[in-house]
């Protein structure tokens, strides 16, 4: 059976004080507990061991008479004008609104018993206390982390809220707590010692566990931390350098057409030499703009180059005017300004990451392929010019098609698949085989097969429309050169980016790592206070 409400009108007598709510009419003008948590949200803890004593002695004698209420909660709980509490009738409540208070069992369906009473009194009870009530579902926080109380409430509460009803104590027993306000409850109510830890809601077990995950993540951010710092740290060396090696190919690639013209007595058209001399002052000024002052190998470098294009520049004007009198020395000025530009990319640090450590190493081997050809250019427009070809010339020649043709297909197995395309595009598809689709690298293989040059020179005037044949030769292989620029430069402005990218990435991690270490820190830090305040109160405890 149940234990009912008050029927509401019917008189009381004194004798029914401690029986209210089994019968006995509740007072119409009083409030429901739910009414006053809304005005008021908590109450002290005397009053509330007051209500709750109340509550349990009704409970008592309806389960002395097999009787279980089975629906307390805050709306069935009522005050009279004299203060007295009892339990009156409620709306049926709201879906819900009734879960914190139900049982573990009650919320698996099970029939209601008097240990389920006692477990929502002891939520009433929580409720009183803390201003809200225990979390449906979860174990209920102590009483004692939350608010001040003393310690048999503290161990009265928790134990009316375990989750298995055996363990709950009877309503009996719950007053008799309260009402004699021991320290000791009994055995069956689980009561917190004298060396309770009020640090929070952890115990040492809870803390020493999160001490060794923050350790851990100390550890592990360190480390990240050291890996990430070495990431940026490279790709922040490298990025300046980067940065102005397409500027500086670009610029290799021009004057090592003007200096092949000049081994091979050829000409470079006025337009031509504007264009190197934009890429000269583009250069200069990313050079002026590049913080070098922390790599003493690129700024010595850099330096160096400086002055190769400073010593160019009267040569240049020279050539200009048709001045060969130092052919020799232009080409040797030349040649250092070339081979210093190219030879930039050597300054690159050494990469960790596959992708990047083949790009730089791509690049690397361009200095070489550009100083191949520029040979293979001169041998050519000679033995073109002179209508003939020497042993040692076809020697000469087959050495330099022989390094081209190695150099090109390593290039090609390392390049990015963009970069494949693009050489694919500018050489017919044949740039890993020596390029033999490009006009002029067709000429030097018939040349090393037929070992002279008369074949070749017929079927070049056919198409040269009255230009020399040599100068026509020159022509087409500087167009080659030029495509092969393009494809270069923009191989080195991916690889500027893909640096830019890492090191932005790198930076990231970075600082990730060091606020982990940071948190981890002061989390540890809090923790040893915590665990250090706690110990010192267990021992004056």
């Amino acid at each position: 059976m149940r234990i009912r409400p008050p029927r509401v009108g019917r008189p009381r007598s004194e004798s029914s004080n401690h029986s209210a709510g089994q019968g006995d009419p509740a007072p119409s003008q009083g409030i429901s507990l739910a009414t006053r948590l809304t005005q008021e949200s908590r109450v002290l803890p005397d009053e509330a061991s007051d209500i709750v004593a109340q509550l349990a002695r009704i409970l008592t004698a309806g389960h002395a008479s097999g009787h279980v209420h089975g629906d307390v909660r805050p709306a069935t709980i009522g005050f009279g004008p004299d203060g007295r509490v009892v339990f009156i009738s409620a709306p049926a409540p709201r879906a819900g609104e009734s879960l914190p208070y139900l049982a573990p069992e009650r919320i698996e369906r099970q029939r209601p018993g008097t240990a389920s009473d006692i477990y929502a009194l002891g939520a009433v009870f929580f409720e009183l206390l803390v201003g809200r009530p225990p979390y449906a579902g979860r174990s209920p926080e102590r009483i004692g982390s939350l608010v001040t109380v003393p310690g048999q409430i503290d161990g009265l509460v928790t134990a009316m809220l375990a989750d298995e009803p055996v363990k709950r104590p009877k309503a009996e027993e719950v007053l008799a707590v309260l009402e004699s306000g021991v320290d000791a409850p009994p055995k069956r109510i689980v009561a917190p010692s004298a060396r309770t830890w009020r640090s929070g809601r952890f115990s040492p077990p809870v803390l020493g566990a999160l001490m060794v995950l923050l350790l851990t993540g100390l550890v592990f951010g360190s480390w990240g931390a050291l890996r990430a710092g070495e990431a940026a740290s490279t790709m922040g060396r490298a990025e300046p350098l980067a940065e102005i090696l397409p500027t500086s190919f670009a610029l290799a690639f021009n004057l090592s057409v003007e200096r092949d013209a000049l081994r091979s007595s050829g000409r470079v058209s006025a337009e031509f030499l504007k264009v190197t001399n934009e890429s000269i002052k583009a250069w200069t000024r990313e050079v002026d703009g590049i913080e070098a002052s922390d790599d003493p190998g690129l700024r010595r470098r850099t330096e160096r180059t400086a002055a190769a294009l400073e010593r160019l520049s009267d040569f240049r004007v020279a050539a200009r005017l048709g001045d060969r009198a130092n052919a020799d020395a232009d080409v040797a000025t030349y040649t250092n300004a070339v081979n210093g530009l190219f030879d930039l990319a050597a300054e690159l640090p050494t990469f960790q990451d596959d992708d990047l450590a083949r790009q730089a190493r791509n690049l690397e081997s361009i200095g070489p392929v550009s100083e191949v050809l520029g040979f293979e250019r001169k041998i050519m427009a000679t033995a073109l010019r002179k209508g003939e070809i020497s042993e040692k010339g076809i020697s000469d020649l087959s050495a330099a098609q022989s390094s081209w043709t190695t150099h090109s297909e390593s290039i090609y197995e390392d390049a990015a698949p963009p970069t494949r395309k693009a050489l694919d595009s500018i050489s017919g598809g044949s740039f890993a085989y020596g390029s033999y689709g490009v006009t002029s690298q067709r000429a030097v293989i018939r040349v090393l097969n037929a070992r002279d040059v008369d074949d070749v020179v017929r079927q070049l005037k056919d198409g040269s429309a009255g230009v020399a044949v040599d100068q026509f030769w020159l022509a087409d292989a500087a167009t080659f050169v030029q495509d092969l620029k393009n494809v270069i430069v923009d191989a080195a402005q991916k690889l500027a980016d893909d640096i830019d990218a890492k090191h932005s990435s790198a930076q990231n991690r970075l600082n990730g790592w060091r606020v982990l270490i940071v948190v981890s820190l002061v989390a540890l830090a809090a923790l040893g206070v915590a665990t250090y305040r706690a110990r010192r109160r267990s021992g004056e405890a």
